[in-house]
């Protein structure tokens, strides 16, 4: 049932042992009695061993979830390196302080320059375009129709990526090093900033972005927790497709309840479904927040029979810069907004 390995993996939460359970693909903590999510970090025998595993344990004991660490020295690897499972479910060995970077993941671009290393990066894909600067490096295409020859060419020793977009990309995992990303929750959010951050040189950087994201949505959270039912405004989120909204296992519906909301959408059975305006008239909610690029605000107040939902008729209707809702450090800026949205008594909003 459980993966026979010479190697040491503990949990970082209890340090106790940790398996690895093929039948559930997933990491199982004896100490803990639960599954954990795993990223490995092993390096050489080197003096900076202890250095990284020093301020890995300082990164993880700020979050809950994430990192399983093989606190083995690295000797039977070929070069130094970090060796992690990316989000794709590879056991990956990073060349150490990679300096040529390819980034094929909006998120990934946003969180490498957010840790100080925008001088890494020499590809890009063609959804990468913030901060400003980042559109001054080479285009490569997009995550699903990546110019492959291209990339090769710019010589990267690594190559960032979303898992969904792997297919895309198979041609390439024999030529050079590349790491998926796959966050499916807020604190795996943050546990990807902190594994680019490992694998780019940049964890001290990395320790302090993520600590500063956790303590601001603490301190929403802190107030938020304690609202009941009654005093948390029924929320519709709208998608670029009119009435497709954010249901359960998305970034959306957990930071609307963060924020202090009920998403109308949680307790459906898909994660990206999409309801009837009938549906919406009768839940009747008391927000609704539409994505920057979906429909306009006059478009939602002038639907027939929408007139009589408490937010169109409370002015209660907001559109929200999607990269504000996604998976990089925004996403602390996205979880305010929606704090001040929803309660702006408490908050400070307009």
């Amino acid at each position: 049932m459980f993966s026979a390995s010479k190697k040491n993996y503990l949990c970082p939460h209890c340090r106790g042992k940790a398996d690895y359970i093929p039948n559930y693909k997933r990491w199982y903590c004896w100490g803990c009695e639960k599954y954990i999510e795993p990223v490995v970090v092993k390096r050489k025998a080197t003096g900076q061993l202890y250095t990284v595993l020093a301020m890995i344990t300082l990164i993880l004991s700020a979050f809950s979830g994430g990192y399983l660490i093989n606190l083995s020295t690295d000797e039977d690897s070929n070069g130094e390196g970090i060796t992690i499972i990316d989000g794709a479910g590879r056991t990956v060995t990073v060349p150490e302080n990679p300096e040529r970077i390819v980034s094929l993941a909006a998120s990934a671009t946003e969180t490498i320059f957010a840790l100080d290393a925008g001088e890494k990066l020499v590809g890009r894909d063609k959804y990468s375009t913030y901060p400003e600067e980042v559109r001054n490096i080479k285009e490569v295409g997009s995550g699903f129709s990546p110019s492959i020859e291209m990339i090769i060419g710019l010589k990267p020793d690594l190559v960032l990526a979303w898992a969904y977009s792997r297919d895309a990309l198979l041609n390439l995992e024999d030529k050079v090093c590349v790491v998926y990303i796959d966050p499916g929750s807020v604190d795996e959010v943050l546990h990807t900033i902190t594994m680019i951050g490992v694998v780019i040189g940049r964890t001290q950087e990395a320790e302090n972005l993520t600590s500063k994201m956790h303590s601001r949505m603490r301190e929403i959270t802190e107030i938020t927790d304690g609202l009941n039912r009654t005093q948390r405004p029924l929320v519709y989120y709208e998608l670029s497709t009119p009435m497709k909204t954010t249901g359960p296992g998305t970034f959306t519906n957990e930071l609307i309840f963060m924020a202090g909301g009920i998403n109308l959408a949680a307790d459906e059975p898909v994660r990206y479904p999409i309801l009837s305006s009938e549906y919406i008239i009768d839940r009747n909610p008391d927000v609704i927040v539409i994505v920057s690029y979906g429909a306009s605000i006059e478009e939602v107040k002038d639907r027939n029979g929408w007139g009589n939902i408490n937010a169109v008729k409370n002015d209660r209707i907001y559109k929200i810069d999607t990269n504000l809702v996604t998976a990089n450090p925004r996403i602390v800026q996205g979880l305010e907004q929606f704090a001040e949205w929803f309660h702006p008594d408490i908050f400070g909003g307009d």
